[in-house]
């Protein structure tokens, strides 16, 4: 028997015998979402208590993308008593910081948020269906003008990183090599001209784009316009701050309410019953983990199982959080799968 009807025989196996493979696979999300570490000048209980109280609400706005969350209900309640929703904590001192600076790293449930979210109907913003965003960054700092690159050493790639970490947006940067050097030039991005800075960012296969413009007044204030693409969609903002920390934390912000607005999944009022999607092109034991894996990983998906087997397709019996459609533009965004073409709503293909 040759390794293709081996696997095939295996999966058929798998997907008849309850023991094997449970009823159904609940969504997993990233677990560094539900994290966040708080600057404090000591251990005592009443500071820990505020400090833990700080990092719930980073954790909220990250995992529901939505600032104004934090004024009504269920944030409120949360907040009131955050230690109810700790999973673990410890303390640490910055290395090399002179003076030393005490942090608090908290690790929140993600189940118990999940659910008191979810029980509210509020949208909720996964792990895997974040995506990845393309970063072209071009500065003008008193004369000085570059393009952000990847791994860079100044201030402002270090700055927006942070901001970025804290809403819990995944960001790459251009390499800035030869080849990106030859077909993106600042001139381009300061501009505006972007058909050249589009076709530079397919050999990263971003699922979003960002394209921001710094610069840096003579009064030593900081303006910035920003243009995005994700999931179809594309928005033009600018932000004017003196401080390039908080600057740079708007225009992530901004992106980050951009995304979580046509990718977070709405709460159980929303829910559907059970569907059916089609995957094609599994042709292997490892093709079929790598898209359970995924699967497992969607927030979109509430839970599923599989349903039939027939060759290389699979089809997959779906509860979602949500809609078809909702499930279809967090799909479009990500690596592992993508529409079969010219198939119906509902069918996918592995992509290679």
């Amino acid at each position: 028997m040759d390794k293709t009807r081996r696997w095939k025989r295996l999966l058929v196996i798998i997907a008849c015998i309850p023991g094997l493979l449970p009823a159904f696979a609940g969504a997993v999300t990233g677990q560094d979402l539900f994290e966040s570490e708080v600057t404090v000048t000591s251990q005592q209980p009443d500071e820990r208590k505020a400090a833990m109280k700080q990092a719930l609400a980073e954790v909220l706005v990250r995992v529901s993308g939505q600032r104004e969350l934090l004024g009504k209900e269920p944030a409120k309640s949360m907040l009131d008593d955050p230690a109810r929703y700790v999973q673990q904590y410890r303390y640490y001192t910055v290395p090399d910081s002179r003076p030393a600076e005490l942090k608090l790293r908290v690790r929140f449930d993600g189940n118990a948020v999940r659910t008191a979210l979810r029980q509210q109907g509020v949208s909720y913003w996964g792990g895997s269906e974040r995506p990845d965003t393309l970063v072209w960054l071009a500065v003008e700092d008193r004369g000085e003008r570059y393009i952000v690159p990847a791994q860079d050493s100044r201030a402002v790639y270090r700055k927006i990183q942070a901001a970025a970490q804290q809403r819990g947006v995944p960001l790459i940067f251009p390499l800035m090599d030869l080849e990106d050097q030859s077909s993106a030039r600042f001139s381009d991005l300061w501009g505006g001209f972007f058909e050249r800075v589009l076709a530079a960012s397919e050999r990263y296969n971003p699922s979003a784009i960002l394209i921001g413009r710094l610069n840096r007044a003579p009064s030593g204030g900081w303006v910035a316009r920003w243009d995005m693409q994700v999931a179809g969609a594309s928005s033009s903002w600018s932000d004017n701050n003196q401080q390039l920390d908080s600057l740079l934390q708007a225009g992530l912000d901004s992106a980050a309410d951009r995304q979580a607005s046509r990718l977070a999944v709405s709460g159980p009022g929303v829910s559907t019953g059970a569907i059916t999607i089609t995957v094609d092109d599994i042709s292997t034991l490892a093709a079929y983990a790598r898209v359970t894996d995924y699967l497992s990983s969607l927030t979109a998906i509430r839970q599923f199982q599989v349903e039939q087997v027939a060759g290389s397709r699979v089809n997959y019996a779906v509860q979602l959080n949500g809609t078809l459609q909702g499930l279809a533009q967090t799909i479009i965004i990500g690596t592992v799968l993508e529409p079969s073409p010219g198939g119906a709503p509902g069918s996918y293909r592995l992509r290679q």
